[in-house]
């Protein structure tokens, strides 16, 4: 949707908005990533983007995020890994002219190693040999609802750990008895020895890699070990470069516990005991609509009438001076007109709403054309300049 953005800023919804442009240091970086992690994924998403970008002018501040995130993000040990933020980072890096070009080429083979497997895509496929068995078997010959695949090296304490969890975790071995479940340990290097030694759980398959296919071949990113993939029936890659059993088994847990129905309740709920009594969390952003005697609900309208009339000098007027700097008024010569041709004809647009963020006022709607919803974002300064104009998909911003 790069190609529908129509200001020279990316707009930063929410919190983030203040945060990335005024982050003093690593420390402020790093409880932004924890701060965007806890996002549904589309979200997410479009926020590491707009923060990569918002700090593109920064060169120093750019690669202490980029090294933060690949560090969180990429680690399957890490409580924020998350594949799909990473290759967020990775694509902005190798795209723009932030990094040298040395940087870009180390940025690029990551993403490269990082689009492999994804999640939704179908794993590929590999040989390994079991120690009662030389003949060569390969993965899609194992026939079962779900398929957890753990990278191991037998000389890592750490595998070590994780294989005597797998061992007792009940749930795990429960859909292992009742065949809906295989586990394949996977020695994907080339210690034979090493390998023959180590002792695995009677449940799990203990494979070898022995063609070395995976490490040669470069089939699978593995950049730490232990880590579990998780496939359905068809190879199907649910789960990637996971570190943590604990995330495997309620990933489990959730795809194999029947969805409630819905339906007419039969009765009166039940009060609430003190100990099932849940107090719900705070949202984390207030949303409330704009009132129609806002200074800035007037000028959004203004902006929006711009946007339709294809008023570009008008539009560039509204800009902050620090927007101007990285524009012309050629930069809005049918922005419409462009939008449309990717979207059908404009319809119409709905009531204004305030995001209440610290030092910025962002002010959204949702604007209808015939094949999509786009969400036009503004971002006002305390003057009531305009700092930001972007248009993005609507689920990117509504929760």
């Amino acid at each position: 949707m790069k190609k529908l953005i129509i200001a020279v800023m990316v707009a930063i919804a929410g919190w983030f908005t203040a945060q990335a442009q005024s982050v003093p240091a690593p420390e402020k970086y790093a409880q932004l990533l924890e701060q965007i992690a806890k996002l549904d994924q589309t979200r997410a998403e479009f926020l590491m983007d707009a923060t990569m970008e918002t700090l593109s002018k920064n060169p120093k501040g750019y690669r202490q995020m980029m090294e933060l995130a690949e560090r969180r993000f990429s680690d399957a040990a890490d409580s924020l890994h998350n594949e799909g933020l990473y290759m967020v980072v990775l694509k902005h890096a190798t795209e723009k002219f932030v990094l040298s070009g040395a940087e870009k080429e180390k940025q690029r083979l990551l993403l490269e190693g990082a689009k492999k497997n994804m999640i939704g895509s179908e794993a590929a496929d590999f040989d390994y040999i079991t120690p009662n068995d030389k003949t060569a078997h390969s993965l899609k010959e194992l026939k079962a609802d779900y398929i957890l695949i753990y990278f191991n090296n037998p000389d890592c304490e750490s595998c070590e750990r994780v294989k005597e969890r797998l061992a007792s975790n009940e749930f795990i071995n429960g859909m292992v008895n009742d065949g809906k479940l295989i586990v394949l340990g996977v020695y994907p290097y080339d210690d034979q020895k090493l390998w023959k030694k180590a002792k695995y759980p009677k449940m799990m398959i203990n494979g070898w890699n022995q063609s070395r296919n995976i490490e040669y071949g470069e089939l699978y990113d593995l950049p730490t070990l232990p880590c579990f993939y998780l496939l359905d029936k068809d190879y199907t890659v649910l789960v990637k470069n996971e570190g943590s059993l604990n995330k495997v088994e309620a990933k489990l847990k959730e795809l194999t516990t029947p969805q409630p129905q819905v339906g007419p309740a039969p009765g009166p709920a039940p009060e609430p005991t003190a100990e099932k009594a849940v107090k719900k969390a705070p949202p984390k952003f207030k949303i409330t609509p704009a009132p129609a005697d806002d200074p800035n609900t007037a000028r959004s309208e203004q902006i929006m009438t711009y946007l339709l009339e294809n008023k570009s000098q008008e539009l560039y007027e509204s800009l902050s001076d620090e927007a101007k700097g990285k524009a012309q008024p050629t930069t809005f010569d049918n922005a419409l007109s462009q939008i449309e041709s990717k979207t059908g004809k404009y319809l119409s647009h709905e009531s204004w709403e305030i995001q209440e963020v610290p030092n910025n006022h962002i002010y959204m709607s949702v604007v209808n054309f015939e094949k999509a919803q786009l969400a036009l974002t503004l971002i006002y300064d305390k003057d009531g300049k305009v700092q930001g104009i972007n248009m993005v998909p609507a689920q990117a911003i509504r929760r």
